[in-house]
């Protein structure tokens, strides 16, 4: 007897990457040894995932699934007809996009896993977006270290659709598609208006305006078929480079055209690794040229081109390029952009052509566990007439429904239980579920208020930082203090300008030296890194020591003197803003590049090292600090934006002294006491 599995039989499953995942590690385990890359097995097991979405979709609720183990059928006999059932029901019917000489190719034994775990489960009722999940686990390491690309997490996808609201008839695109997420989001969207509209025949008519574009052929050709299957009408995806339009096939050319697109939403590939450095790409893009900093931070654009330019930047540019005149754009970047000083001719640009609707700070493990970039969502109009006042949205995220390594989290209780729903599920902990409906009502930002959501008027923007915690941690405080006699407001930049902090020849503050791994080992003197400095000292027992040879190569250079003060200045995130003081102990040593050092200079304003090593410290700047501190793959740095700190200097000089005097006897003892440990070790030790 022949048992038969039928559609209405099929079950939700919670958790659909759970599943994945225990296909993964079988095609790992049997694939290891053969010569079978991350890419080839993915590409099989989305032709797999697309017969068991064809099935489910074609089939009415009585009806019986192919893709499904019938009673004492060997794996040899499931994979014939899985075979079939992927030339004769999807091959052939999306024949324009499946090449002729593709075929099921994993083993009959792998076949039989993969069917034996999905075919019990609806993938179209168990997930919103299957691909997603797919994708996740099969693809996304491959895509990463191939160009940089990373699926956006449906959530964000979500709340972008939310926050923007397109129309029904609108035309929409996403450049960078990657499978497809956006789109699908938006094809539920429009077609949940719709129904609530009352009119369901125009679903045909939203699928017909939506496009995209992935210079990915695997990429292109699942999103296609995904959203063919899933909506049974034809998708404009076009597989082409975005940023190089002048290279688009015909058909390209014909339907992706500038001015023409009501809304865009797109994740594009970033990082450093990817730039783009072809000159007949660049010259297509004001982005792509030198911009000049030439007063108050006015930028104007060069004629000269830049040799190379990151992706995303250029991707912004494209995006206006292809809106239409009031159109809007949500796209999702890396934070730096959002305050980095030599980025900052980027919101220049942005100004000439439009109106900030609102940016959106990304918590840190947003796209984990894939990537511990940190990104914003920056939301924008394009306009002909830019309004010379108006509001700007800001939203922090702080937690964003999974930790690190990608597990759901969840709102608790008080005594650490979970938070339940009406229908007795736990929460989770996502800030972007309501998040576009509270910033529809969000209040103007006052420093005297805690605000997560906020809006702040176009000039009131700070030297073109648009990162939200500059203003709730920063600003807000500094507001207070500024209203305080007590304090002079008295920024990095100015106290260099008035030869009281010193700095080199191209007017930054001083910075150590890589000495290289070559030497270590070599010496005693020792080769301060980052992490050896904590609560105003300096670790002496660095394990990266060298010789005294190096040492002279590097002694007069860095000139390192008693009250010297040592800042990190980028490495791990946790030690930005760390500081030691340079004692009378500390002076035979060499200092890493990634730290600063701040040498502070005869002056009439009684500010001296202990005066500046205590304001360093203070709660406020260390917040400045973290405001200004962008990451980068792994790597945290605030680099010349240390100029931008401001310092609450007393308004007293007595004050200041005061606290010199307590800073210095605290300084005094902790020499005393390493004085007294280094003595008994060596006593200890001539013993």
């Amino acid at each position: 007897m022949i048992i038969l599995l039928r559609k209405k039989d099929l079950v939700i499953t919670p958790n659909l990457k759970s599943t994945f995942e225990r296909i993964n590690q079988h095609l790992y385990a049997k694939l290891k040894h053969m010569d079978t890359d991350t890419r080839t097995r993915s590409k099989e097991i989305i032709n797999l995932l697309l017969c068991k979405l064809v099935d489910e979709i074609s089939k009415g609720s009585e009806d019986f699934m192919d893709f499904s183990i019938r009673n004492e059928e060997n794996e040899d006999l499931l994979f014939k007809r899985i075979y079939n059932f992927f030339e004769d029901n999807v091959k052939s019917r999306y024949n324009e996009i499946i090449n002729e000489n593709e075929h099921i190719s994993l083993s009959s034994n792998l076949v039989y896993i993969v069917v034996q775990e999905l075919q019990n489960f609806s993938l179209v009722q168990s997930s919103k977006d299957i691909l997603s999940d797919a994708f996740e686990i099969f693809v996304s390491k491959v895509l990463k270290e191939e160009g940089g690309q990373f699926f956006t997490p449906p959530n964000i996808i979500k709340f972008m659709v939310n926050y923007l609201n397109p129309d029904v008839a609108s035309k929409i695109l996403d450049p960078a598609c990657g499978h497809g997420g956006f789109l699908l989001e938006v094809k539920d969207y429009l077609i949940t208006k719709l129904k609530i509209k009352g009119n369901d025949n125009n679903v045909k008519k939203i699928i017909s305006n939506m496009y995209g574009i992935d210079k990915d052929s695997f990429l292109v050709k699942i999103c296609r078929l995904y959203l063919e299957i899933l909506s049974g009408e034809h998708a404009n995806i076009f597989c082409e480079d975005s940023l190089d339009f002048d290279n688009y096939r015909g058909s390209t050319r014909e339907e992706i055209q500038e001015d023409s697109f009501d809304y865009i939403f797109t994740n594009p590939p970033f990082g450093a690794k990817i730039p783009v450095n072809s000159e007949n790409i660049l010259k297509n893009y004001e982005l792509a040229h030198v911009w000049k900093n030439t007063h108050d931070n006015y930028w104007v654009r060069q004629d000269k081109l830049t040799k190379n330019q990151s992706p995303q930047i250029l991707f912004i540019e494209r995006c206006i390029q292809l809106l239409r005149v009031g159109g809007k754009l949500g796209i999702v970047l890396p934070e730096g952009i959002f305050g980095n000083p030599t980025n900052r001719y980027i919101w220049e640009y942005l100004h000439e052509k439009g109106m900030i609707l609102g940016i959106v700070s990304l918590d840190q493990n947003t796209f984990q566990p894939f990537t511990c970039n940190k990104t914003s969502i920056l939301f924008f109009q394009k306009l002909e007439v830019i309004p010379t006042e108006y509001s700007i949205d800001f939203a922090i995220v702080d937690n964003i429904g999974h930790d690190k390594d990608g597990k759901d989290l969840f709102k608790l209780n008080k005594d650490g239980s979970y938070k339940h729903n009406d229908e007795g599920n736990p929460i989770i902990n996502d800030d972007l579920v309501d998040l576009h409906m509270h910033l529809q009502k969000v209040e103007d930002f006052n420093y005297l208020k805690e605000q997560k959501v906020f809006k702040l008027k176009n000039h009131q923007i700070k030297n073109k930082i648009y990162i939200p915690y500059y203003y709730t941690g920063v600003e807000k405080t500094l507001k207070l203090l500024e209203k305080d006699p007590n304090f002079k407001l008295v920024s990095i930049k100015h106290l260099t300008d008035e030869k009281i902090i010193f700095t080199n020849k191209n007017g930054y503050i001083p910075r150590g030296d890589e000495i290289g791994s070559l030497v270590y080992g070599l010496g005693d003197i020792p080769f301060i890194r980052t992490s050896d400095l904590n609560n105003w000292e300096i670790n002496l027992d660095s394990n990266k020591r060298t010789s005294k040879e190096v040492y002279e190569k590097y002694k007069d250079k860095q000139n390192i003197e008693v009250g010297d003060i040592l800042l990190v200045k980028d490495g791990g995130s946790n030690l930005i803003g760390k500081t030691g003081y340079v004692s009378e102990l500390d002076t035979n040593i060499i200092i890493q590049s990634h730290i600063f050092q701040f040498k502070i200079l005869e002056n009439d304003e009684a500010i001296d090292p202990y005066l500046i090593l205590y304001l360093l410290s203070l709660g406020i700047v260390q917040k400045q600090i973290q405001a200004i501190t962008f990451i980068q793959g792994t790597i945290a740095s605030i680099g010349n934006r240390i100029m931008e700190i401001i310092l609450p200097l007393p308004s007293d000089h007595k004050k200041r002294k005061q606290i010199s005097a307590y800073i210095n006897e605290i300084i005094d003892s902790k020499t005393r006491n390493r004085k007294k440990i280094q003595n008994l070790t060596l006593n200890s030790f001539n013993e």
